[in-house]
C-alpha cells in the first residue's frame, strides 16, 4: 500500500516510479533470444520485479496500459540514441539514409512501440499520451538531424521536421506490417528515400 511519503512528488515517490518504469521495460525486453517478448505481461508481474504492491501501479501510472506505453518509449528513445550514433559515422548522405532506415527496423524496441500506439485505441488520455511522447520523438529526432546536415554541409529538400516524422512514421509502419506477419511490405531502401537529405551535389 502506497504511504504518504510515496505520493507521486515526494522524492520517494519519484523513486518508487522510476523503479516500476525499469521493471516493466525489463520485462517487456525480455523475451525469448534476447527479443522483445510478444506476450502481455500481468500487473502483478510488474509489481515483483519492481518490489511494491500491485496497487502502486495504478497509483503512480494511472493504468497498466500507461505504464507499458511510457516504458516502451523509453526503451525505444534509448535505442534511437544508437541509431543516432550509427548515423553520424555514415560518410555520405545516401549511406547516412541507409543506415537511419536499416538500425530502425532493427532496433527490438520498435515493434514494443509499435503495439503500444495500437493499444492506445479510443481512450483519450491514452491518446494524449502518445500525442505527448510522439511529439518527444519528433523534437529529439528533428534536431539530431539538424546538427547532422549543419555538421555535414549537406542539406533537406523537405524540412528536418518533415523528414522526422515522415520517417517515423513510415518505420512505424512498416514494423506493423510485419509484426502483422504480412510480406512485401516497404525495404529499408523505401524508408530511406523518405528522409530528403541530401549533399548539394546530389542535387544538382
Amino acid at each position: 500500500m502506497a504511504t504518504t511519503s510515496d505520493l507521486p512528488g515526494t522524492p520517494r515517490g519519484a523513486a518508487t516510479r522510476a523503479r516500476i518504469l525499469a521493471a516493466t521495460a525489463g520485462l517487456l525486453g525480455a523475451g525469448e533470444g534476447g527479443r522483445p517478448t510478444r506476450r502481455t505481461i500481468t500487473v502483478s508481474e510488474i509489481a515483483r520485479a519492481a518490489g511494491v504492491y500491485p496497487n502502486q501501479i495504478t497509483h503512480h501510472y494511472g493504468s497498466k496500459d500507461r505504464l507499458v506505453l511510457d516504458a516502451a518509449f523509453a526503451l525505444f528513445l534509448r535505442d534511437t540514441t544508437r541509431l543516432q550514433a550509427a548515423g553520424r559515422r555514415a560518410g555520405s548522405a545516401e549511406a547516412f539514409r541507409r543506415v537511419l532506415a536499416r538500425t530502425a527496423l532493427a532496433m527490438p524496441s520498435t515493434p514494443l512501440v509499435v503495439r503500444a500506439l495500437a493499444a492506445a485505441g479510443d481512450d483519450a488520455a491514452q491518446r494524449d499520451r502518445v500525442r505527448l511522447l510522439l511529439q518527444v520523438l519528433f523534437r529529439q529526432s528533428e534536431r539530431y538531424l539538424e546538427r547532422v546536415v549543419i555538421e555535414h554541409g549537406w542539406t533537406s529538400g523537405s524540412g528536418v521536421g518533415r523528414d522526422a516524422r515522415t520517417f517515423w512514421s513510415a518505420v512505424f509502419g512498416a514494423t506493423l506490417l510485419a509484426d502483422a506477419g504480412v510480406t512485401g511490405g516497404p525495404s529499408d531502401l523505401d524508408l530511406a528515400g523518405t528522409v530528403s537529405i541530401r549533399e548539394i551535389r546530389e542535387i544538382r
